[in-house]
C-alpha cells in the first residue's frame, strides 16, 4: 500500500467545519510549536496530536507483525479518547442528529470510533522511514484550536495534516482532520446526510460496517 492510499479517502473542503463552528481561519499566521514528544503532553492540543502520530508511528512498525488486529488495536484506544465522537457524529449527521433516539445515537457513536480506528490500521500499515512534525498551532475561537503538521513519505514527499480540536471537560479533542487540503468531516457530513435522506438510519450503519470488514479483509497482512 502506497502513502497516497494510505491518505485517499480523508474527506473535502477544508474550511468547512471552520465555517461551521464559527471560527476564523488564520492558518497563515500560525505561530510555530515545539514538536518533540518530550514535552508533549495529551492535555495540550499539540500533545494529543502527538499522542496520535506516535501511536500510528508505533502501528506502522509493527506492520505485518502486528497483522490488521493488532495494529487496530494499538490505535483504537488512542483514537477513542482523542476524537470528539459525539462532536463529530452530530456534524457529520446535521439535522438527522437531532432525529435519533439515545441508543441510536451511542450505537453511531460506537460504529464510527470503529470505523476510524479501523482506517488507521488499514492504511498505515508498515514502516519505511516515515515522520511526522508539528509544525505551527493557531487558536481559532475560544475552545478550538488548529494544530497544523506534516507527513514525510520516505521517498522525502511531503503531505500536511491539519487538526481542528476543541476542549471539553479540560481534555483536547479531534473534531476534523483535514489530509491534503480535503476535509474528513465535510466528506462524511455530504455522504451520510445523503444516506440518511435516500436510505435512513440502518442502511447508514450497515455501510459503515461493510466498510469496516473491507478494511478487517484488505489490511490483514
Amino acid at each position: 500500500m502506497t502513502n497516497k492510499t494510505r491518505l485517499n479517502g480523508m474527506g473535502a473542503g477544508g474550511l468547512s467545519l471552520l465555517l461551521l463552528l464559527g471560527a476564523a481561519p488564520a492558518w497563515a499566521d500560525a505561530a510555530p510549536v515545539a514538536a518533540t514528544a518530550s514535552i508533549a503532553s495529551a492535555s495540550s492540543p499539540q500533545g494529543a496530536i502527538a499522542t496520535l502520530d506516535n501511536t500510528l508511528l508505533e502501528a506502522m512498525k509493527g506492520g505485518k507483525a502486528l497483522g490488521y488486529a493488532g495494529r487496530y488495536r494499538v490505535v483504537f484506544p488512542v483514537v477513542k479518547q482523542l476524537f470528539d465522537f459525539e462532536k463529530i457524529a452530530s456534524l457529520t449527521m446535521g439535522p438527522y442528529w437531532a432525529q435519533l433516539h439515545g441508543a441510536q445515537q451511542k450505537e453511531f457513536m460506537a460504529v464510527l470510533a470503529d470505523y476510524t480506528a479501523a482506517t488507521y490500521a488499514a492504511r498505515f500499515d508498515r514502516y519505511d522511514g516515515e515522520r511526522f512534525a508539528i509544525t505551527t498551532s493557531q487558536a481559532l475561537q475560544p475552545g478550538t484550536m488548529g494544530v497544523f503538521t506534516t507527513f514525510t513519505e520516505h521517498n522525502g514527499k511531503v503531505h500536511r495534516f491539519d487538526y481542528l480540536l476543541q476542549q471539553t471537560d479540560g481534555q483536547w479533542r479531534i473534531v476534523n482532520v483535514v489530509a491534503d487540503g480535503v476535509s474528513d468531516l465535510s466528506m462524511k457530513r455530504a455522504e451520510y446526510t445523503d444516506t440518511m435522506k435516500n436510505k435512513g438510519f440502518q442502511a447508514l450503519v450497515a455501510y459503515l460496517r461493510k466498510q469496516i470488514e473491507g478494511y478487517a479483509r484488505g489490511g490483514g497482512q
